[in-house]
C-alpha cells in the first residue's frame, strides 16, 4: 500500500510540474514521503525546479528549387500508358450455372491498372449492367435463366479503348410453374 501511494505521490508531482516551480517534501510519522506545491506540516524540504520551457522547433523550410521551363513541358504530356487488354476469368465460356435466385459473379483480369479517367462497362446481350465502374468484378441478381452474353468494355473519357472476348453463359433456375397433372378432373 505504500508504495502505490508513494507511486501516485511521484505521478502527481511529475504532472504538477508544469505549473509550479517549487516543490516541497517531507515524510509523515508512518515513514510515507509526501509532495506537494504548498508546504504544511513540521520538518518540510522545499526543492527549487528550474523553469523549463520546451523550446519549439525551427522551422523547416525547403531549398528553393529553380523552375526549367523546359522540363514544364515534359511533365505535362501524359505518360503512354500500354494498350488495355481485358480478359473474362469467371464464368468460362459455354458455362452452365445453376441459380435459382439468378446470380451470377463475373470476374475480368486487366493487363494493367486503370488511369483515373478510364472505367469498365459490362454488357449482358447487348446492354449496358449498370454504370460503369473500376473494379472488374460484378455480381449480378436475378437474372432471366436462359443463355445469355457477357462482353466487357473500357472508356476513357467516353471512348472505347478496348473490349473483351464475349463470352456466353447458359443459366439454370426452377421453373416457379405449377406441375399440370396428365388426369382430367370430371
Amino acid at each position: 500500500m505504500h508504495k502505490v501511494i508513494t507511486l501516485l505521490s511521484i505521478l502527481l508531482t511529475i504532472s504538477s510540474l508544469a505549473f509550479a516551480q517549487t516543490v516541497y517534501t517531507w515524510t509523515d510519522n508512518n515513514g510515507v514521503i509526501h509532495f506537494s506545491d504548498t508546504p504544511s506540516g513540521k520538518n518540510v524540504k522545499a526543492i527549487q525546479m528550474p523553469d523549463y520551457h520546451q523550446p519549439s522547433p525551427p522551422p523547416a523550410f525547403e531549398a528553393e528549387t529553380k523552375v526549367d521551363p523546359k522540363s514544364d513541358k515534359k511533365d505535362n504530356q501524359p505518360t503512354a500508358l500500354s494498350p488495355l487488354e481485358i480478359t473474362i476469368t469467371s464464368p468460362e465460356h459455354d458455362q452452365a450455372l445453376r441459380s435459382n435466385a439468378g446470380m451470377i459473379t463475373i470476374r475480368a483480369e486487366l493487363n494493367r491498372k486503370l488511369s483515373v479517367d478510364e472505367t469498365l462497362q459490362l454488357q449482358i446481350d447487348g446492354a449496358n449492367y449498370h454504370a460503369p465502374t473500376t473494379r472488374p468484378l460484378w455480381e449480378l441478381r436475378n437474372i432471366d435463366r436462359g443463355t445469355h452474353t457477357f462482353v466487357i468494355q473500357a472508356y476513357r473519357d467516353g471512348k472505347l479503348i478496348a473490349s473483351s472476348s464475349p463470352i456466353t453463359v447458359h443459366l439454370l433456375r426452377s421453373s416457379q410453374q405449377k406441375a399440370v397433372s396428365p388426369v382430367k378432373a370430371q
